[in-house]
C-alpha cells in the first residue's frame, strides 16, 4: 500500500482539526499534517477581496514548508505503509500538492453553523483575564471580516472543492460519527 494521503476539507469553523484527529488515531500508522501549522511559511493572497474577484485560484496561497513535508512523506513509501491525514482547506486544488493527495474528503456544512462555531471557539479560546471589551472588539472585527470576504470565500473554496471531492460528508453530524464514516470509506475503497 504504501503511504496513502488523505485531504480532509471545509470551511473554518467546520470541524477538520478535531476530524483529522479523530481519523489519525483509528488509523494504523498515521500522522497528521495541518494546513495552520504552516502559517508562518505561508504566503497568501494580499488582498482577498481581489482574490475573490478573480475567481478563488487556491495557486495564489504557497505552503512551501508544506509540500516539502509531503514530498518527504512521499519519498517514504516504499519503506513504509500508513496514511497521512491532511487538513488542506483546497483539497486537491492547489498544483503543488494535487500529486501528493490520494483521497479527498469535504466537509459540507452550512456556513452560519460554522461561523457560530469559529465565534465560540474564539470565545472560549480567550484568555480568562481579557478585557470583555477587547473581546467584543475581537469578535466585532471577526464578524465584519467575515461579512465582507470570509462568507463568501468559504462558500466559493468549498464549491470548489466538492467537485473535485472522493467523498463528502456532513457536517453536522458528530466527530466520531464523521471519522468512523470516512475510515470505513477508506478502507474499503483503498485497501
Amino acid at each position: 500500500m504504501g503511504i496513502t494521503v488523505v485531504s480532509l476539507s471545509g470551511p473554518s469553523g467546520s470541524g477538520k482539526t478535531s476530524l483529522v484527529q479523530a481519523i489519525a488515531q483509528r488509523l494504523p500508522n498515521a500522522i497528521s499534517l495541518h494546513f495552520d501549522d504552516y502559517k508562518e511559511t505561508t504566503q497568501f493572497p494580499e488582498d482577498l477581496t481581489s482574490w475573490i474577484r478573480n475567481g478563488c485560484d487556491p495557486n495564489e496561497w504557497l505552503t512551501p514548508k508544506m509540500v516539502e513535508d509531503l514530498q518527504i512523506l512521499r519519498n517514504k513509501q516504499k519503506a513504509v505503509n500508513g496514511w497521512v491525514i491532511v487538513e488542506e482547506p483546497f483539497g486537491r486544488n492547489r498544483d503543488s500538492i494535487t500529486s501528493f493527495i490520494d483521497y479527498v474528503v469535504c466537509i459540507d456544512i452550512p456556513l452560519e453553523i460554522a461561523f457560530a462555531r469559529t465565534v465560540k471557539r474564539a470565545a472560549i479560546a480567550a484568555p480568562i483575564n481579557v478585557e470583555v471589551n477587547k473581546l467584543l472588539e475581537n469578535i466585532v472585527e471577526f464578524v465584519d471580516q467575515y461579512l465582507t470576504v470570509g462568507r463568501d470565500t468559504y462558500a466559493i473554496v468549498n464549491k470548489n472543492v466538492m467537485q473535485n471531492s472522493d467523498l463528502i460528508v456532513d457536517g453536522i453530524k458528530a466527530i466520531d460519527v464523521l471519522a468512523d464514516e470516512i475510515v470505513n470509506r477508506l478502507i474499503k475503497q483503498l485497501e
